[in-house]
């Protein structure tokens, strides 16, 4: 064909490999990866709605903070009223995802918080060395949980503090189950220092994060794409003539929003290159 659009998922493995092994020039991206986090879906509600709280919708945020090192920390796709899902896509590795069903009206809400990661974080040079980070912390993840797709479970009392890891009124929401472990030995020392850091920072900003018994569930590790698929001006790969890399796998997005402006953009590329 004269012109091919390659809109892969921030997931495609396989694609990013094949492309590797057939010369496309792919580089390293900064990504983040992390953990979700788990509240009663009312205490957030109280938190955002004060003495509205229950007459009005499941209600969402959105916080940010840096770790000592001014490493960014975050959260992202918060899913009100939802539920924890395993995402897992290769075998013996385990990630997470959050949905909400139309209603909103799960017990829980849940959130990923998230720790900026960078090419220098990498151990090689490799372009596909981000790919290779994820499955390190999947992997382990998968061990943790009980080699069993079952997803590895921390209050957050435990993970901050040390207390017993004991669930109480939050349960988790994940299937097929879970396993009560300590988490922080999923991740590099950064990510759980920049975890510890978010997390405190947030309850000083929203009530509902003060709860020692909300939940973590780890591995949440598909943030957007570890890897760019370098392209020219024209939106062309820099390798192969008609040939646009597009959106979130291509590395030029980072959500559903972004991802459909840069499809709207690689359309207009191939109208005007044609």
């Amino acid at each position: 064909t004269e012109y091919a659009v390659l809109a892969i998922g921030h997931s495609a493995r396989d694609t990013f490999e094949m492309l590797f092994e057939k010369g496309v020039i792919l580089q390293q991206k900064p990504f983040s990866m992390g953990v979700r986090v788990e509240h009663k879906a009312k205490e957030i509600n109280k938190s955002q709605y004060g003495k509205f709280a229950s007459k009005l919708p499941a209600a969402d945020y959105k916080l940010n903070a840096k770790d000592a090192s001014g490493r960014g920390v975050y959260t992202f796709c918060m899913c009100p009223g939802g539920y924890v899902v395993n995402a897992s896509s290769e075998e013996g590795l385990l990630c997470t995802n959050g949905m909400s069903y139309s209603k909103r009206d799960g017990e829980n809400s849940n959130s990923a918080v998230l720790v900026s990661i960078y090419p220098e974080d990498f151990t090689s040079h490799s372009p596909l060395a981000g790919v290779e980070l994820q499955r390190e912390i999947e992997r382990k993840a998968f061990e943790a949980g009980g080699k069993d797709y079952c997803a590895p479970v921390e209050t957050v009392a435990s993970f901050i503090k040390g207390s017993d890891n004991k669930i109480r009124s939050v349960k988790p929401t994940i299937k097929p189950g879970y396993n009560l472990t300590k988490i922080e030995k999923i991740f590099p020392e950064f990510i759980n220092n920049g975890l510890k850091a978010g997390l405190t920072a947030f309850a000083g900003r929203l009530a509902a994060f003060n709860a020692e018994d909300a939940v973590l569930t780890a591995s949440e590790t598909r943030s957007s794409s570890p890897v760019r698929i370098l392209r020219n001006e024209k939106g062309e790969s820099v390798s192969i003539k008609g040939l646009y890399p597009c959106g979130e796998g291509a590395g030029y997005a980072g959500g559903i929003v972004s991802a459909a402006v840069d499809g709207i953009k690689c359309g207009e590329a191939v109208i005007e290159n044609g």
